[in-house]
Protein backbone atom coordinates (compact mmCIF):
# COMPACT_ATOMS: atom_id res chain seq x y z
CA UNK A 1 0.00 0.00 0.00
CA UNK A 2 1.24 3.49 -0.89
CA UNK A 3 0.67 6.18 1.73
CA UNK A 4 1.60 9.88 1.79
CA UNK A 5 2.70 11.59 5.02
CA UNK A 6 2.18 15.35 4.93
CA UNK A 7 1.06 18.19 7.20
CA UNK A 8 1.53 21.82 8.25
CA UNK A 9 0.06 23.14 5.01
CA UNK A 10 -1.42 26.27 6.66
CA UNK A 11 -4.03 27.11 4.05
CA UNK A 12 -5.23 30.69 4.37
CA UNK A 13 -1.95 32.03 5.76
CA UNK A 14 -1.79 35.82 5.96
CA UNK A 15 1.84 36.12 4.75
CA UNK A 16 2.28 39.33 6.73
CA UNK A 17 5.98 39.38 5.87
CA UNK A 18 5.15 40.04 2.19
CA UNK A 19 3.59 43.03 0.40
CA UNK A 20 -0.19 42.59 -0.02
CA UNK A 21 -0.02 41.72 -3.73
CA UNK A 22 2.72 39.13 -3.21
CA UNK A 23 0.88 37.73 -0.15
CA UNK A 24 -2.27 37.17 -2.20
CA UNK A 25 -0.29 35.26 -4.82
CA UNK A 26 1.33 33.08 -2.19
CA UNK A 27 -2.00 32.24 -0.56
CA UNK A 28 -3.27 31.01 -3.92
CA UNK A 29 -0.07 29.07 -4.54
CA UNK A 30 -0.22 27.27 -1.19
CA UNK A 31 -3.77 26.14 -1.98
CA UNK A 32 -2.69 25.08 -5.46
CA UNK A 33 0.22 23.16 -3.93
CA UNK A 34 -2.22 21.16 -1.81
CA UNK A 35 -4.32 20.55 -4.93
CA UNK A 36 -1.23 19.25 -6.75
CA UNK A 37 -0.44 16.88 -3.88
CA UNK A 38 -3.96 15.43 -3.99
CA UNK A 39 -3.78 15.05 -7.78
CA UNK A 40 -0.39 13.38 -7.43
CA UNK A 41 -1.84 10.94 -4.88
CA UNK A 42 -4.65 9.93 -7.21
CA UNK A 43 -2.42 9.58 -10.27
CA UNK A 44 0.20 7.54 -8.38
CA UNK A 45 -2.28 5.07 -6.94
CA UNK A 46 -1.84 6.23 -3.36
CA UNK A 47 -4.39 4.67 -1.01
CA UNK A 48 -4.17 7.08 1.91
CA UNK A 49 -2.87 10.57 2.72
CA UNK A 50 -1.96 11.31 6.34
CA UNK A 51 -2.39 15.01 7.21
CA UNK A 52 -0.54 15.56 10.48
CA UNK A 53 -2.31 18.73 11.58
CA UNK A 54 -2.49 22.42 10.65
CA UNK A 55 -4.17 21.94 7.30
CA UNK A 56 -5.47 25.47 7.92
CA UNK A 57 -3.63 28.41 9.44
CA UNK A 58 -6.53 29.66 11.56
CA UNK A 59 -9.42 28.09 13.45
CA UNK A 60 -11.94 30.35 11.74
CA UNK A 61 -11.86 29.35 8.07
CA UNK A 62 -13.83 31.24 5.38
CA UNK A 63 -16.63 29.16 3.93
CA UNK A 64 -15.28 29.69 0.40
CA UNK A 65 -11.96 28.10 1.43
CA UNK A 66 -13.77 25.25 3.17
CA UNK A 67 -15.69 24.52 -0.02
CA UNK A 68 -12.58 24.68 -2.16
CA UNK A 69 -10.75 22.20 0.07
CA UNK A 70 -13.78 19.90 0.21
CA UNK A 71 -13.87 19.87 -3.61
CA UNK A 72 -10.15 19.03 -3.74
CA UNK A 73 -10.69 16.10 -1.37
CA UNK A 74 -13.68 14.84 -3.32
CA UNK A 75 -11.94 14.99 -6.71
CA UNK A 76 -9.05 12.92 -5.32
CA UNK A 77 -11.34 9.96 -4.56
CA UNK A 78 -10.75 7.01 -4.14
CA UNK A 79 -7.76 8.32 -2.15
CA UNK A 80 -8.68 8.37 1.54
CA UNK A 81 -7.50 11.25 3.77
CA UNK A 82 -6.80 11.01 7.49
CA UNK A 83 -6.66 14.40 9.18
CA UNK A 84 -5.80 15.21 12.80
CA UNK A 85 -6.10 18.85 13.76
CA UNK A 86 -3.16 20.82 15.13
CA UNK A 87 -2.60 23.87 17.30
CA UNK A 88 -3.54 26.26 14.46
CA UNK A 89 -6.72 24.66 13.17
CA UNK A 90 -7.92 23.48 16.59
CA UNK A 91 -10.81 21.03 16.37
CA UNK A 92 -12.02 22.53 13.11
CA UNK A 93 -14.38 20.45 10.97
CA UNK A 94 -15.24 21.16 7.34
CA UNK A 95 -18.97 21.45 6.71
CA UNK A 96 -20.30 18.74 4.39
CA UNK A 97 -17.12 16.74 4.68
CA UNK A 98 -16.58 14.34 1.74
CA UNK A 99 -16.84 10.64 2.55
CA UNK A 100 -13.17 10.01 1.71
CA UNK A 101 -11.98 12.23 4.60
CA UNK A 102 -11.58 10.70 8.06
CA UNK A 103 -11.13 13.01 11.05
CA UNK A 104 -10.58 12.54 14.76
CA UNK A 105 -12.46 15.60 16.05
CA UNK A 106 -15.63 13.76 17.04
CA UNK A 107 -13.71 11.86 19.71
CA UNK A 108 -11.89 13.37 22.68
CA UNK A 109 -9.65 10.34 22.84
CA UNK A 110 -8.06 7.92 20.42
CA UNK A 111 -9.83 6.87 17.26
CA UNK A 112 -8.72 4.14 14.87
CA UNK A 113 -9.49 3.34 11.24
CA UNK A 114 -8.73 -0.05 9.72
CA UNK A 115 -7.35 -0.10 6.17
CA UNK A 116 -6.79 -3.05 3.84
CA UNK A 117 -3.54 -5.02 4.04
CA UNK A 118 -3.75 -5.20 7.86
CA UNK A 119 -2.95 -1.49 8.35
CA UNK A 120 -4.56 0.67 11.05
CA UNK A 121 -4.38 4.46 11.39
CA UNK A 122 -4.88 5.76 14.93
CA UNK A 123 -4.84 9.40 16.00
CA UNK A 124 -6.01 12.09 18.38
CA UNK A 125 -6.44 15.83 17.95
CA UNK A 126 -3.82 17.92 19.74
CA UNK A 127 -6.56 19.79 21.66
CA UNK A 128 -7.14 16.64 23.73
CA UNK A 129 -3.53 15.78 24.58
CA UNK A 130 -2.95 14.84 28.23
CA UNK A 131 -0.76 12.40 30.18
CA UNK A 132 -3.83 10.21 30.66
CA UNK A 133 -4.48 10.09 26.92
CA UNK A 134 -1.03 8.72 26.11
CA UNK A 135 -1.17 6.31 29.03
CA UNK A 136 -4.46 4.92 27.70
CA UNK A 137 -3.20 4.19 24.17
CA UNK A 138 -3.86 0.57 23.21
CA UNK A 139 -2.96 -0.85 19.80
CA UNK A 140 -3.37 -4.32 18.31
CA UNK A 141 0.05 -5.89 17.99
CA UNK A 142 -0.93 -7.99 14.95
CA UNK A 143 -1.69 -4.86 12.86
CA UNK A 144 0.73 -2.46 11.12
CA UNK A 145 0.00 0.55 13.32
CA UNK A 146 0.36 4.11 12.06
CA UNK A 147 -0.01 6.75 14.78
CA UNK A 148 -0.92 10.22 13.49
CA UNK A 149 -0.20 13.18 15.82
CA UNK A 150 0.55 16.91 15.79
CA UNK A 151 2.81 18.34 18.47
CA UNK A 152 6.33 18.67 19.79
CA UNK A 153 8.02 15.49 20.93
CA UNK A 154 9.62 15.36 24.35
CA UNK A 155 11.64 12.68 26.08
CA UNK A 156 9.72 13.33 29.28
CA UNK A 157 6.23 14.64 29.97
CA UNK A 158 6.26 18.43 30.27
CA UNK A 159 2.60 19.15 30.83
CA UNK A 160 2.44 21.55 27.88
CA UNK A 161 -0.59 21.34 25.59
CA UNK A 162 1.27 20.23 22.47
CA UNK A 163 3.71 17.84 24.15
CA UNK A 164 4.07 14.30 22.77
CA UNK A 165 5.97 12.19 25.35
CA UNK A 166 7.91 9.63 23.35
CA UNK A 167 8.45 7.41 26.39
CA UNK A 168 4.68 6.90 26.65
CA UNK A 169 4.56 5.65 23.06
CA UNK A 170 7.37 3.13 23.32
CA UNK A 171 6.52 -0.59 23.33
CA UNK A 172 2.89 0.18 22.47
CA UNK A 173 2.96 -1.51 19.07
CA UNK A 174 3.55 1.65 16.99
CA UNK A 175 5.15 0.92 13.62
CA UNK A 176 5.19 4.41 12.08
CA UNK A 177 4.64 7.59 14.08
CA UNK A 178 3.57 10.27 11.58
CA UNK A 179 4.22 13.67 13.13
CA UNK A 180 3.37 17.26 12.28
CA UNK A 181 4.18 20.63 13.92
CA UNK A 182 7.90 21.01 13.19
CA UNK A 183 8.31 22.49 9.70
CA UNK A 184 11.68 20.88 8.95
CA UNK A 185 11.32 17.39 7.42
CA UNK A 186 13.15 14.43 8.95
CA UNK A 187 14.84 13.03 5.88
CA UNK A 188 16.11 10.13 8.01
CA UNK A 189 13.73 8.04 10.12
CA UNK A 190 14.25 8.16 13.89
CA UNK A 191 13.97 5.04 16.03
CA UNK A 192 11.05 5.00 18.49
CA UNK A 193 11.74 1.57 19.97
CA UNK A 194 12.65 -1.91 18.75
CA UNK A 195 9.58 -2.00 16.53
CA UNK A 196 8.66 1.52 15.51
CA UNK A 197 10.08 4.61 13.81
CA UNK A 198 8.99 8.24 13.72
CA UNK A 199 9.49 11.42 11.72
CA UNK A 200 8.23 14.93 11.10
CA UNK A 201 7.06 15.45 7.52
CA UNK A 202 7.84 19.19 7.58
CA UNK A 203 5.62 21.76 5.88
CA UNK A 204 4.41 21.20 2.34
CA UNK A 205 5.82 24.51 1.12
CA UNK A 206 7.90 27.18 2.86
CA UNK A 207 6.10 30.37 3.86
CA UNK A 208 8.84 32.54 5.40
CA UNK A 209 12.58 32.92 5.75
CA UNK A 210 12.51 30.65 8.81
CA UNK A 211 11.49 27.86 6.41
CA UNK A 212 14.31 27.97 3.89
CA UNK A 213 15.33 24.88 1.97
CA UNK A 214 13.46 22.04 0.32
CA UNK A 215 9.96 21.27 1.60
CA UNK A 216 7.56 18.56 0.52
CA UNK A 217 6.07 15.23 1.65
CA UNK A 218 6.97 11.55 2.08
CA UNK A 219 5.61 8.71 -0.03
CA UNK A 220 5.66 5.43 1.90
CA UNK A 221 5.41 1.89 0.51
CA UNK A 222 4.14 -0.60 3.11
CA UNK A 223 4.00 -4.29 2.22
CA UNK A 224 3.36 -7.35 4.38
CA UNK A 225 3.61 -5.38 7.60
CA UNK A 226 6.87 -3.66 6.72
CA UNK A 227 7.95 -0.27 5.41
CA UNK A 228 9.80 -1.39 2.30
CA UNK A 229 10.33 1.94 0.58
CA UNK A 230 10.07 5.70 1.03
CA UNK A 231 10.67 8.79 -1.10
CA UNK A 232 10.68 12.52 -0.46
CA UNK A 233 8.86 14.62 -3.06
CA UNK A 234 8.56 18.37 -3.49
CA UNK A 235 5.88 20.05 -5.57
CA UNK A 236 6.59 23.53 -4.22
CA UNK A 237 5.99 26.42 -6.57
CA UNK A 238 8.89 28.47 -5.20
CA UNK A 239 12.02 27.97 -3.17
CA UNK A 240 12.83 30.15 -0.17
CA UNK A 241 16.57 30.77 0.02
CA UNK A 242 18.96 32.60 2.29
CA UNK A 243 22.34 33.64 0.90
CA UNK A 244 25.24 35.12 2.84
CA UNK A 245 27.47 37.54 0.89
CA UNK A 246 30.86 38.66 2.21
CA UNK A 247 31.51 42.31 1.28
CA UNK A 248 34.87 42.66 3.06
CA UNK A 249 36.74 43.46 -0.16
CA UNK A 250 34.11 45.78 -1.65
CA UNK A 251 35.13 49.40 -2.37
CA UNK A 252 31.86 50.80 -3.79
CA UNK A 253 28.14 50.12 -3.87
CA UNK A 254 28.53 48.58 -7.31
CA UNK A 255 31.08 46.12 -5.90
CA UNK A 256 28.48 45.15 -3.29
CA UNK A 257 25.76 44.63 -5.90
CA UNK A 258 28.15 42.67 -8.10
CA UNK A 259 29.07 40.38 -5.19
CA UNK A 260 25.38 39.80 -4.47
CA UNK A 261 24.57 39.08 -8.13
CA UNK A 262 27.41 36.59 -8.28
CA UNK A 263 26.19 34.80 -5.16
CA UNK A 264 22.66 34.53 -6.62
CA UNK A 265 23.72 32.95 -9.92
CA UNK A 266 21.74 29.76 -9.29
CA UNK A 267 18.66 31.48 -7.84
CA UNK A 268 15.62 31.32 -10.12
CA UNK A 269 13.50 34.34 -10.96
CA UNK A 270 10.45 32.81 -9.24
CA UNK A 271 12.33 32.19 -5.98
CA UNK A 272 12.05 34.11 -2.71
CA UNK A 273 15.48 35.19 -1.52
CA UNK A 274 17.01 36.73 1.57
CA UNK A 275 20.48 38.25 1.15
CA UNK A 276 22.56 38.66 4.29
CA UNK A 277 25.57 40.95 3.96
CA UNK A 278 28.45 39.80 6.17
CA UNK A 279 32.13 40.55 6.69
CA UNK A 280 34.06 43.64 7.83
CA UNK A 281 34.00 46.43 5.29
CA UNK A 282 36.13 49.52 4.83
CA UNK A 283 35.22 52.93 6.19
CA UNK A 284 33.05 54.94 3.80
CA UNK A 285 31.61 52.00 1.87
CA UNK A 286 28.18 52.93 0.51
CA UNK A 287 25.97 49.87 0.80
CA UNK A 288 22.58 51.50 0.08
CA UNK A 289 20.35 48.66 1.25
CA UNK A 290 17.20 50.32 -0.12
CA UNK A 291 18.61 50.56 -3.64
CA UNK A 292 19.99 47.04 -3.54
CA UNK A 293 16.62 45.68 -2.40
CA UNK A 294 14.77 47.57 -5.14
CA UNK A 295 17.15 46.22 -7.78
CA UNK A 296 16.70 42.62 -6.58
CA UNK A 297 12.92 42.97 -6.51
CA UNK A 298 13.08 43.54 -10.26
CA UNK A 299 14.56 40.07 -10.73
CA UNK A 300 12.93 37.84 -8.11
CA UNK A 301 9.41 37.16 -6.85
CA UNK A 302 10.44 38.70 -3.55
CA UNK A 303 13.78 39.75 -2.08
CA UNK A 304 14.96 41.03 1.28
CA UNK A 305 18.40 42.36 2.22
CA UNK A 306 19.74 42.22 5.78
CA UNK A 307 22.97 44.01 6.64
CA UNK A 308 24.95 42.03 9.23
CA UNK A 309 28.30 43.39 8.04
CA UNK A 310 30.48 45.44 10.36
CA UNK A 311 33.01 48.21 9.97
CA UNK A 312 36.66 47.19 9.96
CA UNK A 313 38.38 49.90 12.01
CA UNK A 314 42.08 50.63 12.58
CA UNK A 315 42.09 52.94 15.61
CA UNK A 316 45.74 53.83 15.09
CA UNK A 317 44.86 55.37 11.73
CA UNK A 318 42.81 58.01 13.57
CA UNK A 319 45.44 58.93 16.19
CA UNK A 320 46.25 62.22 14.44
CA UNK A 321 42.78 62.91 12.99
CA UNK A 322 41.45 66.08 14.66
CA UNK A 323 38.09 66.01 12.87
CA UNK A 324 34.79 65.15 14.51
CA UNK A 325 35.08 61.72 12.93
CA UNK A 326 38.52 61.14 14.42
CA UNK A 327 37.47 62.32 17.87
CA UNK A 328 34.42 60.07 17.78
CA UNK A 329 36.48 57.01 16.80
CA UNK A 330 39.05 57.68 19.52
CA UNK A 331 36.32 58.20 22.12
CA UNK A 332 34.70 54.87 21.26
CA UNK A 333 38.09 53.22 21.50
CA UNK A 334 38.44 54.24 25.13
CA UNK A 335 35.56 52.05 26.31
CA UNK A 336 35.70 48.34 27.06
CA UNK A 337 33.40 46.92 24.42
CA UNK A 338 33.18 43.70 22.48
CA UNK A 339 34.30 43.86 18.87
CA UNK A 340 30.68 43.50 17.77
CA UNK A 341 29.44 46.30 20.06
CA UNK A 342 32.26 48.64 19.02
CA UNK A 343 31.71 47.97 15.32
CA UNK A 344 27.96 48.62 15.62
CA UNK A 345 28.46 51.91 17.49
CA UNK A 346 31.06 53.09 14.99
CA UNK A 347 28.92 52.10 12.04
CA UNK A 348 25.91 54.09 13.29
CA UNK A 349 27.95 57.05 14.54
CA UNK A 350 30.00 57.49 11.39
CA UNK A 351 26.86 57.29 9.26
CA UNK A 352 25.29 60.01 11.39
CA UNK A 353 28.35 62.25 11.06
CA UNK A 354 28.31 61.74 7.29
CA UNK A 355 24.58 62.55 7.09
CA UNK A 356 23.69 59.07 5.79
CA UNK A 357 20.44 57.24 6.42
CA UNK A 358 20.57 55.06 9.53
CA UNK A 359 18.67 51.77 9.67
CA UNK A 360 18.27 50.74 13.33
Amino acid sequence: MRIIHTGDIHLGSAFKNLPPDRAAVRRSEILDGFRRLCTFAKEQGVSAVLIAGDLFDERKVPRSLQQEVANIFEKASPVCFFYVSGNHDGTFAIENLPKNVCTFSNSQGWRSYDLPENITVTGADSAYFSPGLFHALTLRAERYNILLLHGEIARMETGSADCIPLARLQNKGVDYLALGHIHIPNRTLERLDGRGVYRYCGCLEGRGFDECGERGFFLLDIQNGRLVGEQFFTLAKRRILECGVDISTCETYYNVESAVRSALTNVRADDIVKVVLVGRHKLGLRKDISLLTARLLQNYFYAKVVDNSRLAMDFNAFSNDLSERGEFVKEVGRYELSDEERAEILDVGLKALAGEEIDL
